[in-house]
């Protein structure tokens, strides 16, 4: 067989591929670009507002068969009934009351406020206007603020359309800004009052008064705080607070839980614009009620005391003391004989708890020793040289004298001198619109006589106040921050009025 010798094969090379031209790689570089930040730029918002609004909508479809079931259960308008049931059952009971003052030479023209409000009698001129809530239909007690019918000297209130009667003040009390009038009326329903200490951040709440006249409005909100006590617009301070609007004409007016229960009155609103803008305040019932029914039985505020002077603590005070925090309020004078020195609280001691309620700082003390009654025996927590200690004290009643200076609208320190015959007592604080705001007082002026006994100190003061006819209006030797001494007089039937 014959044989074949092979030959090596060998393939010819492809021909070379033609180079891409540089200018043709730079706009396919440029083009991949551009559709890379356009797919960013458009289209990944555009799926992503797709899938969004898609997870929107399907969300509010949900949302509209729940309601939709919850509505054909009732459960929807049993929700809204509990708003309707609570405003059916404290609306009639609330008023729109306007204090008048007789015309004087000078005075403007003045008619019923704007929106609403109740027609003007002649030669009086409104001088402010506010609601009120019933709290005894059978005697005619009404509650409202103290602001609403100061400096009035006629005060009507519209119990219903067309039925407006005459008022008399039953008691006042500027420090807590509330008051009592009554009227000689056939009325028909009363609000009852509710337990504001059972009140948390987030319950609803509604508001019902008068707003620019507008007789029964109502509004709804939540309760943002409590406890607020760092206002500083009135002496003392534990205010609700709470977003349903308030506006000019819902002063004195209830704050209502939903149970229709008043839990509050309220007071005041925070506003650089006079108008409601979220923040309204409100007095908690606790005090409220406290107050009126001491009005309505005494004439007048019968307050608890304790017989001592107090601080806030810090932190280098809470660590010196050894006080695991800065909560509660710090002994810095002991009334000799007072309550606290005969429990045996000393100088120095820090109080925690008073009652079944903790002591958060002064202001708070303050107002759970007001509230207590007098002779009531109740349990004291205190902190001494880092040792809980417990104590019952007999509360007993707050001094009038000590009450009249706060009532005038002021807030006094002593003054450190560098000899004891140049002791003075400093005005720290006086409050806009009270008695010794109109007389002219100011923070930093200086206090050093009554009448014409020389006072050196709070105690002296004191003293000096028991023995004067404060009818007459209460009279001051001031030193004013320039040096100036005036005679000053707070009070009295010649004292400025608020225009």
């Amino acid at each position: 067989m014959a044989s074949f010798e092979q030959e090596e094969l060998e393939f010819e090379e492809p021909p070379p591929r033609p180079a891409t031209p540089p200018v043709r790689k730079g706009f396919l570089l440029v083009l991949s670009v551009l559709s890379t930040a356009t797919l960013l730029v458009y289209g990944v918002p555009y799926i992503a507002d797709r899938t969004g609004y898609a997870y929107e909508a399907g969300r509010a479809r949900a949302a509209s068969e729940a309601l939709a079931k919850l509505d054909k259960a009732g459960i929807v308008d049993r929700a809204g009934e509990l708003f309707r049931l609570a405003t059916a059952a404290v609306s009639p009971a609330v008023v729109n009351i306007q204090s008048q003052r007789l015309r004087r030479v000078g005075d403007e023209a003045a008619g019923a406020p704007r929106g609403g409000g109740l027609a003007m009698t002649p030669g009086f001129q409104s001088v402010e206007l506010g609601s009120g809530v019933i709290i005894d239909k059978r005697k005619g007690y009404i509650v409202t603020n103290y602001h609403v019918v100061r400096d009035a000297d006629r005060i009507v209130v519209r119990l219903g359309r067309g039925d407006d009667v005459l008022a008399r003040v039953v008691g006042v009390d500027p420090k807590v800004d509330i008051a009592v009038i009554q009227v000689k009326s056939d009325l028909k329903v009363q609000a009852e009052w509710g337990d504001s200490d059972q009140l948390d951040i987030g319950d609803w709440v509604l508001a019902i008064g008068s707003p620019m006249g507008f007789d029964h409005s109502v509004t709804a909100g939540i309760v943002s705080a409590t406890e607020r006590n760092d206002v500083r617009i009135s002496e003392y301070e534990s205010y609700i607070q709470t977003d349903a609007a308030i506006n000019p004409g819902n002063s004195g007016g209830p704050l209502v839980n939903l149970a229709g229960k008043v839990v509050g009155i309220n007071t005041a609103i925070i506003s650089q614009t006079g108008a409601y803008e979220g923040i309204g305040l409100a007095v908690p019932s606790s005090l409220a009620r406290k107050v009126a029914e001491s009005l309505i039985k005494e004439g007048r505020v019968v307050r608890g005391y304790l017989g001592v002077k107090i601080q806030a603590l810090n932190t280098n005070l809470a660590r010196q003391l050894k006080v695991p925090s800065t909560r509660g309020t710090l002994i810095v004078e002991v009334q000799p004989g007072g309550p606290a020195d005969q429990a045996g609280l000393k100088v120095g001691d820090v109080i925690v708890k008073l009652g079944d309620r903790e002591v958060a700082d002064p202001p708070s003390l303050r107002i759970l020793t007001t509230g207590q009654d007098v002779g009531a025996r109740v349990p004291l927590e205190y902190i001494r040289d880092g040792q809980s200690h417990q104590a019952l004290v007999v509360v007993s009643e707050l001094p009038p004298a000590l009450e009249l200076i706060p009532a005038l609208g002021l807030q006094l320190k002593e003054h450190p001198a560098a000899t004891p015959d140049a002791a003075a007592i400093e005005i720290e604080q006086v409050i806009i619109g009270s008695p010794a705001f109109r007389a002219g007082l100011r923070p930093r002026m200086l206090i050093l006589g009554v009448g014409k006994v020389r006072v050196k100190s709070l105690a002296e003061l004191e003293d000096a106040v028991r023995s004067l006819d404060l009818a007459k209006g209460l009279p001051l030797l001031v030193q004013t921050p320039d040096n100036q001494v005036l005679p000053m007089l707070i009070g009295g039937p010649d004292a400025p009025k608020k225009p």
